[in-house]
């Protein structure tokens, strides 16, 4: 679904990806983890078209992104959400959610916009809270509202950064439940995150970024037991960290 062909990306004298290929599968939920500054979110920007690379190529369904405006990346079937949550603090969640709707493609009208963006909120359950002022959520239900933000253009392919950032267990235990619907819904899901446990938990597939380049990928078992990912990521074997948690 997604290809990564020798994409790099420099910022004056940093490289922050560095010849990276990497691919998306169908319906695959690919977890992407690796230390701070190590490139995660710049990987989505390059994708997303927030940043274009300095080299490489990036192909969406065989169709070739990289050099394209986000807005036309997303109508091609690609979303995103962002590691800290912005949503418009004056507008209603619903109008929130509508925008995601209103920007998916060319001839959405406000009322099939508003029927989508409702679809999205009861989706990740807070439809409850429509005509509530985006300001005046909680960070678990603006993290809610910027998934459904994101689902509300109908993507085939979402891209999550750090979606668990700040929150408390009750609410990961939940936004992982969320994105297990999600995902059984048909949707295809590369996630950044920096919590391990909820990576193990849900990818079928964990790639490691370190210094902007691949430092290993396979399933999530064979991830985490790897000598160079204990030393360059965990610090120690996960078993030793949940003994210390």
């Amino acid at each position: 679904m997604l290809d990564i062909q020798n994409l790099s990306k420099r910022f004056g004298g940093l490289l922050a990806i560095n010849d990276l290929t990497v691919s998306v599968k169908k319906d695959q939920f690919l977890g992407v983890i690796g230390p701070n500054g190590a490139g995660k979110t710049t990987l989505l920007n390059l994708i997303t078209g927030y940043y274009r690379p300095s080299q490489g190529k990036i192909f969406f369904e065989g169709e070739r992104i990289d050099g394209k405006r986000p807005y036309e990346i997303c109508r091609l079937g690609i979303a995103r959400t962002f590691q800290v949550v912005q949503p418009f603090p004056e507008m209603s969640v619903l109008d929130n959610a509508m925008t995601g709707a209103l920007f998916s493609r060319d001839g959405m009208t406000i009322r099939k916009a508003r029927d989508r963006a409702m679809e999205a909120l009861e989706m990740v359950d807070i439809a409850h809270q429509a005509d509530v002022m985006a300001g005046a959520l909680t960070l678990g239900a603006k993290k809610k509202l910027e998934l459904a933000r994101a689902l509300a253009t109908k993507p085939r392919l979402l891209l999550l950064d750090e979606v668990m950032a700040g929150s408390p267990q009750s609410d990961i235990d939940e936004l992982m439940e969320l994105l297990k619907r999600i995902h059984a819904n048909g949707v295809t899901i590369l996630m950044i995150e920096h919590l391990v446990h909820v990576i193990i938990a849900l990818a079928q597939h964990v790639f490691v970024l370190n210094f902007g380049q691949e430092l290993f990928q396979g399933k999530p078992d064979d991830v985490i037991a790897h000598p160079e990912v204990i030393e360059s990521y965990l610090g120690k074997p996960l078993e030793a960290l949940d003994a210390e948690a």
